[in-house]
């Protein structure tokens, strides 16, 4: 889906892709997928079962230069994973489902090519406190800066009027995401791209249902009040797109007079024809964004706050403590009837290429995140740093048929581990309420090499006979720069 499910990144590409499932457009059941930027990559989070959102501008062209300077690009070690607008000089509005990590926002920059703009250090995001991940109600996520802008740049300006925009009236939605229609190849756009659609009624939009991938699919009872939907055939926001601007254009060239309606959310496919794009209302949310970005900017603007700008601000704010949980899987796979453990025999327990989502894993914490594609591989999860739990992702519990022995079987990238940093795995069998140790892997004891991708990777490890157990991959790393990639994790019992 747009969000996978509900999550979503935003691309633009000159047709619309049919996504296997329904998926975030920057990546969420709706599937959380984290967008991704480089030029060429293969597309994440895009599986044939459904729950996963693709992220591009389908239908769409080249937005002019200058035309939407409030569009801007989140970017972290991989590159662009969402879009977002700025609302004040030093704030960015975006999807809640692209929070996590350390990132920066690239500001002024129509293409991402050049070194046009400026780029500033996230310091902290706030999340709407009702962010629901489950239905991505209130999809909306608060990204302050470390300092304001210095750019000759507008800002947004956000609607507070519920009865727009109405049903009919063409909207406008711009990104950088993916171009190509193959599912499997994803080129992000270099330059800003636009295209129109137009909004139809949440009741129209929850009655939408058809076939993605195999798979029957429907929006019914997912639509809320807080969310709006638009569609136009053959063009849509698709994975790279999350997170950013949906607009009434003015009639001021330099978007000084645009009105910002929605936050790219999630959708089933891109400009499926049977699955409008959903979007987060800005109206919906209006009030707390004024409240929180008129307390704690610090350069408030005159269109938001009133005034002629200042006022208060939170010299030392503090990050959310919150830990969303991750996208709702897809639907597994069937796995061949066993007669049970302790026959000798190897039994697959859990299989995730993590294609539709984090699957049966969660996230750790802020430093671990899901991509749609990176580094040329389908569903990657990143963790970095070395932040304990935070640093980390973990299954949920893998019910066992009273087997001993285990084999996990993986592949991986590191990048920017130094001998000193490593990455391990651990297991447990009480739920995560206690880890042990298997084993873990470094440059200097391993001799594996950055920035290659090394496959099937296995280790085997043995425990008294349980009911279930649960295995974690973190990462032991003393910066953000410290990064190791899974696009693929399978455990077998005996």
């Amino acid at each position: 889906m747009k969000l996978l499910s509900a999550s979503a990144q935003f691309f633009i590409a000159s047709q619309l892709v049919a996504e296997s499932s329904a998926s975030l457009r920057a990546g969420r059941s709706l599937n959380q997928a984290a967008g991704f930027a480089s030029s060429t990559i293969t597309a994440e989070d895009e599986s044939d079962r459904p729950d996963i959102m693709e992220q591009r501008i389908i239908g769409g062209s080249q937005a002019g230069s200058g035309r939407y300077s409030y569009a801007v690009s989140l970017q972290d070690g991989i590159g662009h994973f969402c879009g977002g607008s700025l609302i004040a000089r030093d704030v960015v509005l975006t999807a809640a489902h692209c929070q996590g990590g350390k990132y920066d926002v690239v500001i002024d920059r129509y293409d991402l090519t050049s070194k046009d703009g400026e780029s500033i250090p996230m310091d902290h995001e706030v999340p709407h406190p009702k962010y629901n991940d489950k239905t991505t109600d209130n999809d909306f996520n608060l990204v302050f800066l470390s300092r304001p802008t210095n750019q000759n740049v507008v800002l947004a300006n956000l609607n507070d009027n519920k009865n727009s925009p109405s049903v009919g009236e063409e909207v406008y939605v711009m990104g950088w995401g993916d171009t190509t229609e193959d599912d499997y190849t994803q080129k992000l756009a270099d330059k800003l791209m636009e295209v129109s659609v137009n909004v139809i009624s949440n009741d129209e939009c929850d009655k939408s249902s058809g076939e993605i991938g195999g798979w029957s699919e429907s929006y019914h009872g997912q639509i809320s009040d807080k969310m709006l939907c638009a569609k136009d055939n053959g063009q849509d926001a698709c994975q790279g797109d999350s997170g950013g601007p949906l607009i009434i254009k003015g009639k001021d060239g330099s978007g000084a007079d645009d009105v910002q309606v929605g936050v790219v959310s999630w959708g089933i496919g891109c400009a499926n024809k049977n699955f409008p794009g959903v979007y987060s209302r800005i109206s919906g949310a209006y009030d707390w964004i004024k409240s929180e970005v008129c307390s704690k900017s610090q350069d408030p603007p005159a269109s938001l706050c009133g005034g002629s700008g200042g006022g208060g601000q939170d010299s030392n704010p503090e990050p959310p403590s919150s830990n969303p949980k991750p996208p709702k899987p897809s639907p597994p796979s069937p796995s061949p009837p066993s007669s049970g453990g302790g026959n000798g025999k190897w039994r697959t327990v859990l299989s995730e290429d993590f294609e539709s989502g984090y699957g049966s894993f969660r996230r750790g914490g802020r430093h671990a995140k899901l991509y749609k594609a990176a580094k040329f591989r389908e569903g990657v999860i990143r963790i970095q740093n070395g932040k304990g739990p935070k640093s980390s992702f973990y299954s949920d519990d893998i019910t066992l048929n009273g087997e001993s022995d285990f084999r996990v079987t993986f592949s991986f990238m590191a990048i920017s581990m130094e001998d000193d940093d490593n990455f391990c795995l651990d297991y447990s069998t009480d739920s995560g309420k206690t880890w042990s140790e298997v084993e873990c892997w470094s440059t200097k004891k391993d001799d594996f090499n950055n920035k290659i991708w090394e496959d099937n990777v296995t280790v085997e490890f043995s425990d008294g006979k349980a009911d279930e157990i649960n295995i974690k991959f973190r990462c032991n790393g003393n910066s953000n720069k410290d990064d190791v990639l899974f696009d693929k994790v399978e455990v077998e019992a005996k």
